[in-house]
């Protein structure tokens, strides 16, 4: 894996980075034990957004040699547990037969994006990987925070706090300290994010990209209705608010990603601070937030609904073309979802880099 690293430098792919090249070392260290057929301790990599964490996974992945491996998004690997838990629904302790079947498929199990946003995966998570880690499954994990920040502030925290000990126990913490966000050194221009734009303006740009587009009033996602502006085989246009408020959640977007090369939003609103006097709904249905001692905007539901909507666009290389009230930087201007929206933000002025390929 150093190997690789060190080439995609001479290839002047990448640009040379000792924070990089520190946690380089650390997954290299570790797939060779790998390997090997040797024991290991898992690995939770963590840093700033745009620091190269699943460019590093890629290559980690790349360089095992091993079959019984699996790499996924943290929100595909949550949505296989749930699923599986709805297949071992009456069986006692069914946590244990889904970690006894991820344990005898999967020697190492590599999660990207690892987060917790309430408290019922909080504590799946607890009882699931101590499973696993006792089956002998190795982790390997980025995410923005160190493991002492996950679910900060959220609801009955002190109960997700085991899981942490268990996580800094288990793992070794690697940190790719702050520099340079490499996602934003190309993005000089902005041409799939248009700025106070009319509707017209979006339709004329997609129409550039896909063709033609023709009216319509709803598609089917998930079962459900949703309102739409116009559609052809590749692109789908939405009003900002359709997409975003209500009952969606992250399988709605992953279809729309699956289904369709581009998908475009219009009118797109500045998250500002105005604090509700209600409590927030977080992406799935009935969820309900705790909002003590956290600044909440008015729009944290919908700002949720939009980091989802971006990060599942972004795994999939579904392009996102937007209107929106300001600039990408100034988009989320709250404080409860401040970090995640700083990686939304970045992957963003990546995708303003990409072809769109109808």
């Amino acid at each position: 894996m150093l190997t690789r690293y060190q080439q995609l430098i001479d290839q002047q792919q990448l640009t040379a980075d000792p924070a990089q090249k520190n946690a380089c070392a650390a997954l290299d260290h570790l797939a060779q034990r790998l390997n090997q057929g040797l024991t290991t301790e898992s690995l939770y990599l963590y840093g700033p957004v745009g620091r190269g964490k699943s460019m590093l996974m890629d290559l980690f992945y790349d360089s095992l040699f091993i079959n019984a491996k699996v790499r996924l998004h943290y929100h595909h690997f949550m949505r296989r547990v749930h699923q599986q838990l709805q297949l071992n629904e009456g069986e006692t302790n069914p946590l244990q037969h889904i970690a006894a079947a991820w344990a005898q498929q999967c020697r190492v199990i590599c999660l990207d994006e690892f987060m917790v946003e309430d408290i019922g995966d909080a504590m799946l998570l607890a009882n699931l990987w101590s499973a696993l880690f006792d089956a002998g499954v190795v982790l390997v994990t980025t995410s923005n925070t160190p493991p002492s920040e996950l679910y900060r502030g959220g609801l009955a925290r002190h109960r997700f706090e085991p899981f942490i000990d268990l996580l800094n126990r288990q793992c070794r913490i690697v940190a790719i300290d702050s520099g340079t966000d490499y996602r934003r050194l190309t993005a000089a221009e902005t041409p799939y994010y248009l700025i106070g734009q009319s509707p017209t303006k979006l339709k004329s740009l997609c129409e550039h990209l896909s063709g033609p587009v023709s009216p319509t009033h709803q598609i089917t996602v998930m079962n459900r209705p949703i309102n739409t502006l116009w559609c052809n085989s590749a692109i789908v246009g939405f009003d900002f608010q359709q997409l975003c408020s209500g009952p969606r959640s992250h399988r709605d977007y992953m279809e729309l990603a699956d289904r369709y090369r581009g998908i475009a939003v219009n009118a797109v609103p500045q998250f500002s601070l105005q604090p509700c006097a209600e409590a927030t709904q977080g992406i799935e249905e009935g969820y309900q937030r705790d909002q003590a001692s956290v600044h909440l905007s008015h729009l944290d539901n919908e700002a949720r609904r939009f980091i989802a909507l971006v990060d599942e666009c972004y795994d999939r290389k579904c392009l996102l073309v937007l209107t929106a009230a300001v600039d990408i930087d100034q988009l989320y201007r709250a404080e409860l979802l401040k970090f995640p929206f700083q990686r939304c933000a970045s992957r963003l002025f990546e995708m303003q880099n990409w072809k769109f390929v109808a």
